[in-house]
């Protein structure tokens, strides 16, 4: 099998998606921050380089025909800080991308579009990147495009991913319901565009077969987008707890996600 550049590989998707290539057969080589203290599973080739300091080298590209772009950061970072890890280590990634690349699978993220409310949002809608991690995400596809005839990326969108790796977050909320403390954040209405990382691994191999076409972009969610309050239902039910009833505004929630 050729071999494939992987960016982000010790991050949660990355980890995922490097099982699934070695059970493929694929061969792997995985761009790491220096400063990176994460172990890499055996028979993955590790190149270390921080793609937030300069362009990478072109020796990294040596034998590999396709390029996987999930290095980044997410959550509540320094507007600052998101673009240079998101957007700028996505253009020094593409700058030095030689000419015999031709696929790059990029993850970005379908807050590039913003806050359309009661509303099931596809491609066709306009980008807002209204949170400033949107906003970085939103500017990394833009450096993208000036590459995307040449090396045939495609954008893949993912949504809200859950499963083996993401329990943070998912857990505080379980731990919450079982003793009671759950509130419902604005009406509950909200849909929650979730995606198994099972999913989230196979939209990226599928892109990497060029199964898709290039130069596009897909959003990547689940087949069902329950909302917020139908989530907690079910989660009390198999819990055997009562749902929650009482709510918080939104403001807040954002408020004390920002300072927790």
């Amino acid at each position: 099998m050729a071999l494939v550049l992987v960016t982000g590989a010790t991050g949660r998707i990355g980890s995922a998606l490097l099982k699934a290539l070695l059970a493929r057969k694929d061969t792997v080589r995985a761009v790491v921050r220096p400063s990176s203290g994460s172990e890499l599973p055996h028979g993955v080739e590790k190149y270390e380089f921080d793609l937030s300091k300069g362009a990478l080298p072109k020796e990294a590209f040596d034998g590999a025909h396709k390029v996987i772009h999930l290095a980044g950061l997410v959550g509540h970072y320094p507007y600052n800080t998101l673009v240079l890890q998101n957007a700028f280590a996505t253009k020094n990634l593409l700058a030095s991308c030689p000419t015999y690349v031709h696929r790059v699978v990029m993850a970005s993220s379908i807050s590039v579009y913003g806050e359309y409310k009661g509303k099931t949002v596809d491609e066709s809608f306009e980008l807002k990147g209204e949170s400033d991690y949107g906003k970085s995400k939103l500017l990394s596809e833009t450096f993208a495009r000036a590459y995307c005839e040449s090396h045939r990326i495609v954008f893949l969108r993912f949504g809200m991913v859950y499963g083996p790796g993401f329990e943070e977050g998912y857990f505080d909320v379980l731990s919450r319901l079982q003793k009671g403390k759950m509130k419902i954040i604005g009406d509950g209405k909200n849909r929650l565009p979730l995606l198994h990382i099972d999913d989230a691994v196979m939209a990226i191999l599928l892109s990497l077969d060029s199964r898709v076409e290039p130069c596009r972009e897909y959003n990547i969610v689940g087949p069902d987008a329950m909302t917020q309050q139908e989530l907690l239902l079910l989660a009390a039910k198999e819990l055997g707890v009562e749902p929650p009833t009482s709510s918080i505004p939104v403001f807040l929630a954002f408020f004390a996600a920002r300072v927790a």
